[in-house]
């Protein structure tokens, strides 16, 4: 069954990290992990993540770029747990290359990661932004 490619993808980046023992680990025994916004009074620590794909590179090429997000929320009173997430979410996207039923290949590198200031003592924020280079299966450029 055909999916829509951003379905797709975050379907085998959920799969992937709620499946890895290093990561439930450093989460506590649980991957919590949503798309776009945690459910009210989420148990920390959480995930959540969503996708951005800008349109084809060029009107002649199959390959789409954007951006894949990831915020890591913790409480804590110091910024070990948060880390140790991180870490584990690096070790498993930072070079990710991979394909699914939708997309003929897709890589994954970060771009920018760090703290995000929050208002709440002991509420860590952390975000990750990684590029995201994919090549839907059998992708059409856009003609203008």
């Amino acid at each position: 069954m055909t999916v829509d490619t951003h379905k797709s993808i975050i379907n085998y980046i959920y799969n992937l990290l709620t499946a890895d023992a290093g990561l439930i680990a450093a989460l506590g025994g649980t991957v919590r992990l949503s798309l776009t916004w945690a459910p009210p009074d989420e148990t920390f620590p959480y995930l959540v993540h969503r996708i951005d794909l800008a349109g084809w590179s060029t009107a002649n090429s199959p390959l789409r770029r954007g951006t894949y997000i990831i915020d890591i929320w913790s409480d804590s009173t110091n910024a070990d747990q948060i880390l140790a997430i991180r870490n584990e979410v690096k070790r498993l996207l930072n070079g990710l290359q991979f394909a699914t039923a939708e997309v003929d290949m897709a890589m994954l590198w970060l771009q920018t990661d760090g703290f995000i200031p929050e208002a709440t003592q002991n509420i860590w924020h952390y975000t990750m932004q990684l590029n995201i280079r994919m090549q839907e299966l059998n992708g059409q450029p856009l003609l203008n």
